[in-house]
């Protein structure tokens, strides 16, 4: 740092020495020192100046500042400051906090100067972590918790008594102090149980920079356990202990640099401590870091990407240092072997190579690896010594290997073995293999996509939808997609859907449909591993329909036979049906943990059936509206008759309700059990009722009350202030002046349906907003939460003609709390009448489906009307 800009510590020294300066004027001067010294270095690392210097310099200024005001406070000769945890490893960011051990024989003497030279520190703004402790206190502590024994692993002496701090160091000398076997298996199982709490994944919407797999703290487990195996203080050191290539440290040097000028980057932003790397600063960062736009990707889709191969890269190094650790540590010399063939043998229970060269000699054998493995159940993995020369041979993965017929025949029974197939396809991708094999995979590798909706990388996405293909074949899950399962075991030749699987997405960051253009690569695959003529068909049609079956259970209208016969024209037979069904469920479940639930689940089984039974050629299948409407009241005269309710007293009702869709989009069961509800309810009032559960998988309100427009925006309303989220709603207006509502939603937090407790609540609350004339839309701005206002979703909104009688209303636009309560007073203003709702959120993304009219019955077709719609519609949305 240049003299002329440093800041002045002295002037402070000086004051804070000075008996007649108040201490408020110290604590100023001190501020003011600190401040300065953090305004420089982000003047400095706005000018280029590299991260890596930068927390290094603060961390010696830390110590600086420490040592003056140590010495105007401690007199006590033989106590040490001493620095731990990030501190003592000497990186500091600019508000990170500062872990301090006092170590002294006399803590009870120093008690009173310690505490006010604490105290300054916490008035001039350091955020202090401190303990005060004997040398048998730091033993006794360190026992007890393996983090506290960490941040001692890590101890930096800064000033005061010397020996006390070698006393310190000298604990790791002592047998009984952490043994290294017991260090390292506490650390690795802390390190799962941080995993854990992030799923286990490289990829995070929004990750902790330190704490996410793949981050910081996976680095620092390396340096740790480095130093108390090896008590060495750099990662260097394990290069030349052998322990470590050069290449793997280049590589994990590059990325702790990578990951701690993003930290930097975050602090400077923020003005405080933040290790998350939230939605707005991804944006932020992606522009810092001089990422720009292009049609292909966003500035900050490229940023992330750039982050995940880091992290990715990380991970795979973490993997293998700790597998050689463990090696080390645990046989002992012990080298127990069962040969299985040339190039493979059994050591210590780990597949390993027979000699270094297995690969350059083979390089089939990168391929046969993982058929070995996946035949070889009852081992515990690779040795670490095979990752290795794995992942030092890629490079004779090249277009020889790739057209050899030997390889390409191995690629394919990988996917074809009875067990192993996940584990081994996540390897393959973990070790590089796959990039290398396939070229188009590399171009997803690490491809994040700048939404809510997609909680992976397109990569690990593609992995997580081959794990689920896969669990619905194995018995032991049959309990998570009972539906699946049974369908799985129609499936003859599983691999072809998990080569669909691998490629449904392949073409995800190209400028085209995806579908379209992964199915081009699909077949070429196919028809390069020379796969039956039936399977390149089956692969090649899976990934261009792979999106079809997911938009028509959410976004059609399921009750509408002609809808479900379009559909099954497009499946053509059971076997595609049951491919595209796993296939889908597979691929949505694999979006994020939170997309499936008992609603979509019902969607999904209704569309399944509904094509199944479209699909059986004996199958009465209604060809309309009118003859399902027939068809449904036969079998609901059927139910009732169980109950002994004759049709005479319920015809009344029936015929009430003859002109609206009533009877073509309920079940059979739905008509019956609503009938038996409504038949003898008193027309002069409104009766309204709430299931916790009903059979769709979601909370069902019913109302049924004289003819009232615009309810559709009392409701939403009413449900928008109790926080719940509305998936379907269907309004059927009866010809004597009643009007019945049937609304199906979900909790806003979890989207589960209410507990029954609810209930009341629900149905007092709308009773209480029907009482009311008008109702105000709600308004978005309060309760957007952080993330959604990271996303620009326009808002677009299309008319399409049913009939003389009925249009279309189709809406896209950012999804917000209270969104379907303002669309509602939109439709109020326009004087719009709702028939029907779906409503379908994707991520951040609300796309949503009305059948509506006006006043009269007739359809929305006029420009004026539709005009004046779209601009009540956008001017609520959009405030």
């Amino acid at each position: 740092m240049s003299e002329l800009n440093r800041p002045s510590l002295p002037q402070f020294v000086n004051a804070l020495n000075d008996a007649e300066i108040p201490l408020k004027d110290k604590i100023k001067a001190g501020r003011n020192v600190i401040k300065r010294f953090t305004d420089y270095q982000f003047t400095q690392y706005e000018e280029g100046a590299p991260v890596a210097e930068l927390i290094k310099e603060r961390a010696t200024f830390v110590d600086q500042f420490l040592k003056k005001i140590w010495g105007h406070f401690i007199m006590d000769p033989d106590a040490a400051l001493i620095a731990v945890g990030g501190y003592g490893r000497g990186e500091l960011h600019p508000y990170s906090d500062i872990d301090l051990l006092v170590l002294t024989e006399t803590p009870n003497q120093l008690q009173e100067p310690l505490s006010a030279f604490i105290t300054l520190l916490w008035d001039l703004g350091f955020d202090v972590g401190h303990a005060i402790r004997t040398l048998d206190e730091c033993f006794e502590e360190g026992m007890k918790d393996v983090t506290t024994a960490t941040n001692l692993l890590e101890a930096r002496w800064i000033t005061g008594e010397y020996q006390a701090f070698q006393g310190l160091i000298s604990l790791w000398a002592r047998k009984d102090f952490w043994p290294i076997k017991d260090f390292f298996s506490a650390k690795t199982e802390e390190q799962q149980q941080r995993h854990n709490r992030f799923q286990d994944t490289t990829y995070q919407l929004e990750p902790n920079i330190k704490e996410s797999p793949g981050g910081l703290r996976d680095i620092h487990m390396i340096n740790w356990v480095a130093k108390r195996y090896f008590r060495v203080k750099s990662l260097h050191e394990l290069v030349q202990r052998n322990f470590l290539s050069i290449e793997e440290y280049v590589e994990m040097e590059a990325a702790n640099k990578y990951l701690n000028r993003i930290r930097f980057a975050l602090q400077h932003l923020r003005r405080r401590r933040e290790d998350r790397l939230q939605f707005d600063y991804q944006q932020q960062i992606a522009e810092l870091f001089g990422y720009e736009d292009n049609p292909e990707k966003m500035a900050v889709e490229q940023f992330m990407s750039g982050y995940y191969r880091n992290v990715q890269s990380v991970a795979k190094l973490n993997e293998i240092l700790l597998q050689h650790f463990r090696e080390t540590l645990f046989e002992d010399g012990k080298n127990h072997i069962i040969p299985i063939n040339n190039r493979f043998c059994i050591r210590n229970d780990y597949l390993d190579i027979t000699h270094p060269a297995v690969f350059e000699i083979n390089p089939t054998a990168l391929l046969e690896v993982f058929v070995a493995l996946a035949n070889l159940p009852e081992i515990k993995g690779l040795r670490s010594n095979a990752i290795r020369s794995i992942r030092d041979h890629l490079h004779f993965i090249n277009d020889s290997f790739r057209a050899d017929p030997i390889n390409r025949a191995l690629f394919i029974e990988i996917f074809r073995q009875p067990s192993g197939v996940n584990a081994s396809v996540r390897r393959m991708h973990s070790y590089g293999i796959l990039d290398s094999y396939l070229p188009v995979f590399k171009k997803i590798s690490g491809l994040m996509q700048f939404n809510i909706f997609h909680a992976y990388t397109v990569d690990d996405h593609t992995i997580l939808v081959i794990r689920n293909l896969r669990r619905f074949f194995v018995e032991e899950y049959a309990y998570e997609f009972p539906t699946a399962h049974q369908i799985s075991k129609q499936i003859c030749r599983p691999e072809v859907l998990f080569l669909a699987g691998l490629f449904h997405d392949i073409a995800k960051g190209r400028s085209g449909a995806h579908e379209v253009l992964g199915a081009i690569d699909a077949a070429e695959f196919a028809k390069q591993h020379n796969l039956p003529k039936k399977d390149q068909e089956m692969i090649e049609w899976l990934v261009r329909h792979h999106l079809e079956f997911s938009h028509v259970a959410q976004r059609k209208d399921l009750s509408d036979p002609q809808i479900i016969n379009e559909f099954a024209k497009l499946i053509g037979d059971q076997n595609h049906l049951n491919h595209l069904y796993l296939l889908t469920v597979a691929d949505v479940c694999a979006t994020s943990e939170d997309v499936w639930n008992d609603w979509k689940n019902s969607l999904f089984l209704e569309l399944y059936h509904e094509t199944y039974k479209a699909l059986e050629l004996t199958s009465n299948i209604p060809k309309n509206k009118a003859m399902k409407a027939l068809q449904t009241q036969e079998k609901a005269k059927e139910h009732l008759s169980k109950r002994e309710i004759k049709a005479a007293d319920y015809q009344r009702f029936w015929d009430s309700m003859a002109d609206s869709a009533f009877f073509s989009r309920q079940s059979p069961q739905e008509v019956a059990r609503i009938t038996q509800e409504l038949y003898q309810a008193d027309k002069t009032q409104t009766l309204i009722k709430v299931r916790a559960k009903s059979a769709r998988g979601a909370s069902e309100l019913m109302m049924y009350m004289p003819d009232r427009d615009y309810l559709f925006a009392h409701i939403t309303h009413a449900l928008d202030k109790l926080k719940q989220d509305i998936m379907e709603a269907r309004i059927f207006a009866s010809n004597d002046g009643m009007t019945l509502v049937l609304m199906y939603f979900l909790n806003r937090e979890d989207h589960q349906s209410i507990n029954k407790e609810k209930s009341q609540l629900i149905c007092d609350t709308i009773r209480e907003q029907m009482l009311r004339e008008e109702v105000q839309p709600m308004q978005p701005n309060n309760f957007l939460n952080r993330r959604m206002r990271c996303f620009e979703t326009p808002t677009e909104i299309q008319f399409v003609q049913l009939n003389e009688h009925r249009s279309e209303l189709h809406i896209t636009t950012k999804d917000s709390p209270g969104l379907l309560s303002r669309i509602g007073c939109a439709l109020r203003n326009c004087k719009i009448r709702l028939h029907d709702a779906r409503i379908t959120t994707v991520g951040e993304k609300a796309e949503d489906w009305f059948v509506i009219s006006d006043t009269e019955n007739q359809a929305v077709n006029t420009n004026e009307l539709k005009t004046r719609l779209r601009e009540s519609l956008i001017e609520n949305l959009e405030k």
